[in-house]
């Protein structure tokens, strides 16, 4: 069995949370200046890396989206559905299996002292 362990990847203090608009939002981390997807709705956010698990490319806004639930990958444009956490196969490319992200994605671990703050 393997041991798991956790840390903080990013952290927002309350002026920050309250700044992300509903739908997509892209934080950079000062400590580390990796980037990360953030998605709001309805007040509960959900988080992911901003690198796609299929070629490692960048997720950017998805110009075609009207929903503003989806990002596109720069490498191979897959897009993902930051709603759902779930790959979406564009219209005319090959079949592949669907790609699931990682099980630490999306990751949301509330600090103790303030539950609304880390992410």
């Amino acid at each position: 069995m393997t041991a798991h362990s956790s840390k903080t990847v990013l952290s927002l203090d309350s002026e920050a949370v309250l700044s992300l608009k509903d739908g997509i939002n892209f934080k950079k981390s000062p400590d580390d200046a990796k980037c990360y997807i953030i998605y709001k709705e309805n007040g509960e956010l959900k988080a992911c890396k901003n690198q796609c698990k299929h070629q490692g490319g960048l997720f950017i806004k998805d110009i075609e989206d009207l929903d503003g639930r989806t990002v596109r990958c720069t490498k191979h444009f897959w897009k993902l559905n930051v709603s759902t956490m779930q790959y979406v196969n564009p219209p005319d490319s090959f079949t592949q299996d669907e790609l699931v992200p990682s099980s630490s994605c999306p990751f949301l671990w509330p600090s103790k002292s303030d539950m609304r703050n880390t992410v």
